[in-house]
């Protein structure tokens, strides 16, 4: 019996990590006291261990069925809880706001392929953390490796820049 509610218990929990989106449409909410006390997580984690504990305490030590049931309920509704905490604590993690373009507007970059007055050139530019080269245009010439500010967006992937003050000094 035990052995038959660990493999449902893992099976559970395997199915709602990889399709809980899916179930999450199919399966009414059970949000209880504003935690994620029942979903298939923590189910399917409570269910696994409670088997597991159980089946090595009955057959591992020779417990006797009540007792191994009882070690069984105890490591699952720890494990349970456990699991509902971190569900809890990876669902409500902060995370940082999706980069536009609009937050390249001073910036600063630096030119790849030299900028000609009223042309066009590439900037190399870091948003979200990440090098992004774009298309940009400057009111005078700016040469390889020059220091610039983004002062204006013509699209998503131009640019209108200036040279840094520090880079003519």
């Amino acid at each position: 019996m035990f052995v038959a509610l660990a493999v449902i218990g893992i099976v559970v929990l395997v199915v709602a990590l990889l399709f809980d989106d899916v179930l999450d449409g199919l399966l009414p909410d059970l949000d209880v006291l504003g935690s994620e006390l029942l979903s298939g997580p923590v189910i399917g984690a409570f269910l696994g261990a409670t088997g597991i504990a159980g089946w090595m305490l009955q057959a591992g030590v020779g417990a006797p069925g009540p007792v191994a049931l009882g070690g069984g309920l105890a490591s699952g509704g720890v494990l349970g809880w456990g699991t509902g905490r971190a569900v809890r604590a990876l669902m409500h993690s902060p995370t940082d706001a999706t980069p536009r373009s609009s937050d390249l507007v001073g910036r600063s970059a630096r030119v790849v392929t030299g900028v000609q007055a009223g042309g066009i050139g590439e900037v190399l530019v870091s948003l979200g953390g990440q090098p992004v080269k774009l298309t940009a245009t400057a009111g005078r010439d700016l040469p390889v490796g020059a220091e610039v500010t983004v002062v204006a967006l013509e699209s998503a992937t131009k640019v209108v820049v200036e040279a840094s003050e520090e880079f003519w000094s």
